[in-house]
């Protein structure tokens, strides 16, 4: 096949620790046309100078303060040459055939606007994290074959919802269409965000399991950190806000604040440590939402002029992801 320019992405605060392992990864991989944009969120380490020292084919930009994962990505992508933009996240281990395998289904069909691949753990790696996703109404999402040993069933290229953030590819010409991470995520749900927006717009998102990467879950933000689920709540609710039809987020707005403090109430009752925690963030997570609401109906406008499906679409999508997973559990389990 040919080789278009693939831009692959990286960002980074204070990762050094992961580094010499991941570049030992990418050198590693069968594509070759390719170029490294690393964006160095005002790390304290010394990941840059690692970088300088080592890889002097890497492309690196230094932010001044940090950006989180949403604000650096979108600042890489500026730069980026490539028919293809790549995120990567530094806490991973890529296998040979990850990027090729990538572009090869991009290529396929114009269609098609993002590619994700599969994500086992780096400390077990027959381990599944992640093969696809779906989600209901209330973007409680299901994590298709989520701590499952990976097996032939999840080997198929089928529809996700939306890809993870560890690893993706996107086209050039969708980034210019509909746009990247919302700046003002900083982390979380960024990637639903812009999944959505790409299934809004018209385009499709594929699952290619024969791409796939070694993920160190948990270890930029932590499993349990109070920021981070802070962050998940406010973006979460942000998210659901943006890309609603009005008349969606009407009926099923109250249900959802319902949905959220029923599962505080149940964490006070069983006396779990974090449930004060959880209804601080989600409290902070309204406020937030209330003061950002200029820039929320901005975007709203925005997603609107380059919507081409309604909510309904998107309903029938996640009824249909899960259909498919049923059916090929079905199959799996006859043979």
């Amino acid at each position: 096949m040919n080789e278009p320019l693939a831009s692959i992405i990286i960002s980074n605060y204070n990762g050094r620790e992961h580094l010499l392992e991941f570049f030992e990864s990418l050198e590693k991989i069968s594509y070759k046309n390719f170029e490294i944009i690393f964006i160095d969120n005002n790390s304290s380490d010394d990941s840059v100078d690692f970088i300088k020292k080592n890889y002097n084919y890497v492309k690196i930009i230094q932010n001044k303060k940090d950006y989180g994962f949403s604000g650096a990505n979108n600042i890489a992508a500026r730069y980026a040459t490539g028919k293809y933009l790549i995120f990567l996240n530094i806490d991973t281990v890529v296998d040979r055939n990850w990027l090729i395998e990538l572009i090869k289904v991009a290529e396929t069909s114009e269609d098609i606007g993002i590619v994700v691949g599969k994500e086992l753990y780096y400390h077990e790696r027959t381990i599944i994290n992640f093969a696809g996703f779906s989600s209901d109404k209330y973007l409680k999402h299901h994590r298709i074959g989520y701590n499952e040993r990976d097996c032939e069933m999840y080997n198929k290229n089928r529809i996700t919802f939306f890809a993870s953030g560890a690893s993706f590819l996107i086209k050039r010409e969708v980034y210019q269409k509909i746009g990247l991470f919302e700046d003002l995520y900083y982390a979380f749900y960024e990637d639903l965000d812009l999944s959505w927006r790409t299934w809004l717009a018209g385009y499709k998102i594929i699952y290619a399991p024969k791409s796939f990467i070694y993920h160190k879950t948990g270890a930029i933000l932590g499993r349990k950190n109070p920021r981070k689920t802070y962050l998940i709540e406010r973006n979460k609710l942000r998210t659901l806000l943006k890309n609603y039809e009005l008349k969606t987020i009407i009926k099923i707005l109250p249900i959802y604040f319902v949905k959220r403090f029923l599962v505080t109430l149940r964490d006070t009752i069983n006396l779990n440590k974090d449930s004060i925690i959880k209804l601080q963030s989600y409290i902070k997570a309204i406020i937030w939402n209330m003061v950002n609401i200029r820039s929320l109906i901005k975007k709203r406008k925005f997603i609107n002029s380059i919507r081409k499906r309604n909510d309904n679409f998107i309903f029938v999508l996640n009824r249909k992801i899960e259909l498919i997973l049923m059916k090929d559990k079905l199959e799996y389990q006859k043979n």
